[in-house]
């Protein structure tokens, strides 16, 4: 359990390779579902919310979504909000809902080619300022003892857009690790310790080393053989870093 009065959490959402392809997201779309995260026990203020953002086909974007934050039911997770990039047409959930902050395209700093990082919120009035959100999750919910565990989900206020336009080079087999790419830079699209899908949801595997624009070498043989001129997504390209406050 942290004794430090400050701490951070890192959070990885997943999204659907498919979903990421389909299209730009809309307004009020759903952009990632509940994503599971421990903290430990009682009530603990979120005083920072860092976002990293993946951009569109390598080149960086600015784009505000909300984050709503929730606990577990009966060591249950919440209801699912929706389906990625659809509406967030879910129920069940509300008695579960704990707050939400909004991270405006405004809060995102300058100067990056291919990422956007916004910490905050710092800018606008009303809910576009980080409030003291006080987080308190259902009582021995986490993985360990000691810990609660908390979910956050995003919906677009912007038009994120995560389609990509690298492909995989050719039919790779199972018995290799590295995987040979085309299109876009893969330096501008993915880094170590991203989980690499093609556009039909397939894993191709955990990125060791960006090696070139046109290579990447996974931490273990490929875990599919890559099919030709496939499109390939990072699973998580929204992380976030939450500071909290014991």
């Amino acid at each position: 359990m942290a004794t430090s009065k400050y701490f951070t959490v890192k959070v990885e959402p997943t999204i659907l390779a498919s979903k990421q392809n389909t299209a730009a997201y809309a307004a009020n779309d759903l952009v990632f579902d509940w994503a599971a995260f421990d903290v430990p026990k009682g009530t603990n203020k979120l005083i920072d919310t860092t976002i990293i953002m993946y951009g569109t086909a390598g080149i960086r974007q600015d784009a505000q979504i909300d984050y709503y934050f929730a606990k577990s039911r009966n060591n249950v997770a919440p209801v699912s909000l929706g389906t990625s990039n659809g509406s967030a047409n879910g129920f069940g959930y509300y008695s579960d809902l704990l707050g939400t902050v909004t991270v405006s395209d405004a809060d995102f700093s300058h100067g990056l080619d291919y990422l956007a990082v916004a910490s905050g919120p710092r800018t606008g009035t009303g809910h576009s300022v980080i409030p003291d959100l006080c987080l308190t999750g259902e009582p021995d919910s986490g993985t360990n003892v000691g810990y609660d565990k908390l979910y956050v989900a995003g919906l677009a206020v912007g038009t994120p857009d995560f389609r990509n336009t690298i492909n995989v080079d050719g039919i790779q087999a199972t018995t290799q690790a590295v995987l040979t790419v085309q299109g876009t830079d893969a330096r501008q699209c993915f880094d170590v310790g991203d989980i690499v899908n093609d556009e039909d949801d397939r894993l191709m595997g955990t990125i060791k080393s960006v090696d070139s624009a046109t290579q990447l070498t996974m931490e273990s043989n490929l875990a599919n053989a890559s099919v030709d001129e496939k499109k390939l997504f990072p699973a998580s390209p929204i992380k976030l870093i939450l500071s909290f406050e014991r």
